[in-house]
């Protein structure tokens, strides 16, 4: 890199060979053409990747949505108590007059 004095001294030649042209002209329209055909002809970003590449961007912009949607179905799993009630299941057991009446094979 250098001492900080030669630095300096760089950046105030660089300074003054700015500052002396000054009241030249300005890059023409000729310049800018240039430049906007140059950058029309960049290659496009998706044109050199990969399938891995484009499941590894899509991965980690539906991850944090997956786990969102997993914390939301789990807490309300938790709040609204899927797993069936014993009581439920103590009634249905215990009533063996409407098994009787709904089973088809008695009859």
């Amino acid at each position: 890199m250098g001492s900080p004095k030669d630095r300096k001294g760089r950046l105030e030649k660089v300074l003054a060979a700015a500052y002396r042209s000054r009241g030249a002209p300005g890059p023409g329209e000729k310049w800018e053409t240039q430049v906007m055909r140059s950058i029309r002809n960049l290659p496009d970003e998706m044109q050199g990747t990969s399938w891995t590449d484009l499941f590894g961007r899509l991965f980690w912009r539906v991850c944090p949505v997956a786990c969102a949607i997993v914390i939301l179905l789990a807490a309300a799993a938790f709040r609204y108590d899927v797993a069936p009630q014993q009581d439920l299941v103590q009634m249905f057991m215990d009533d063996t007059v409407e098994t009787v009446l709904l089973d088809p094979y008695n009859g």
